[in-house]
């Protein structure tokens, strides 16, 4: 008998959940950056294989919400954790735990479905000097179905997270397509490829204060093959951080958009004509209709037995 649901990835930020979800893939789904709350969104990661079927929610750090955009984020979270059949709880064994990690557990303390506890990042000396009294924070707070040591970026431990996620979910067939690895839409990924060329190359402060928004998204055919004419704004929050975006004689814009259209066109596979602006919106986190506009579009999905009477 197969087994199949859903899993939350949960964790502070940089604890390494969209690095375990990509390698637990085999691809890349979701942006990978050293800075805080890159990962604002829900991103679902589809594993299948002959045991059964796990969706992955990479869900947003966990961190105290400061604007409307961080609230959203916390909700999305909050709601995703009382749906999951299985949550991974990650942190990052390098880092002393603290206030942060307490209010972690307190989020799954009282959770009705099973808790892997993800001790990340065990090849680090640091953590692997501090790994059994950083597990005993944790597993004096609440009982956990399995303690699994990993190291995402190099694959360690990898292979017994995929064994325990399989057996703790329930038995079931596939909820998706198999041939999924993700849920997200092409856009969705375009912007996220964008504002992943902009976190590795901007001053650490704008990774809160900045984002993407994809104005136009149009294919067309010549005599080459697909053309995508993508047309998006790089927004911040005051008129004093456009220059750092763009850089001196426009250089930094040009290297921001050459690296995202690179990867487009390796995710697409079409060429790919980007044009960037920048633009100062102030508030743009305190705004409801932008926020919307920003809200990731995914494939429609039923789980089995949820299509509705008379379906």
């Amino acid at each position: 008998m197969k087994h199949s649901g859903t899993v939350a990835l949960l964790g502070r930020p940089n604890a390494g959940k969209s690095t375990l979800v990509n390698t637990l893939l085999g691809e890349k789904v979701a942006i990978v950056s050293s800075k805080p709350q890159t990962t604002r969104h829900r991103i679902t990661g589809v594993l299948t294989e002959e045991r059964g079927q796990a969706v992955l929610f990479d869900l947003p750090g966990v961190h105290r919400p400061l604007h409307r955009l961080n609230v959203q984020m916390m909700h999305a979270l909050r709601d995703t954790l009382s749906e999951v059949d299985l949550i991974v709880q990650v942190f990052d064994a390098e880092q002393a735990p603290g206030a942060g990690e307490e209010f972690v557990v307190g989020l799954v303390r009282e959770a009705t479905v099973p808790v892997v506890l993800l001790p990340n990042k065990v090849d680090r000396p640091e953590a692997e000097r501090h790994l059994a009294e950083r597990v005993e924070f944790y597993t004096k707070r609440r009982a956990y179905a399995a303690v699994v040591p990993v190291s995402a970026l190099r694959g360690d431990g990898v292979p017994a997270l995929r064994d325990a996620i399989f057996s703790l979910l329930p038995e079931g067939e596939p909820l998706l397509d198999p041939s999924f690895t993700t849920t997200q839409s092409e856009r969705f990924f375009v912007a996220e490829l964008i504002r992943e060329a902009l976190l590795e190359r901007v001053e650490k402060e704008l990774p809160f204060t900045s984002t993407v928004h994809l104005r136009d998204f149009q294919e067309k055919e010549t005599r080459a093959g697909a053309l995508l004419r993508i047309f998006a704004d790089i927004v911040v929050d005051r008129e004093s951080q456009k220059g750092i975006v763009v850089g001196r004689a426009g250089a930094m814009i040009k290297e921001i958009g050459t690296a995202a259209r690179a990867r487009i066109e390796a995710l697409l596979g079409a060429k790919v004509y980007l044009d960037l602006l920048v633009k100062a919106r102030p508030g743009w986190r305190e705004d409801q209709r932008f926020l919307a506009e920003l809200e990731p579009v995914e494939v429609p999905w039923t789980p089995p037995g949820e299509e509705g009477e008379g379906s």
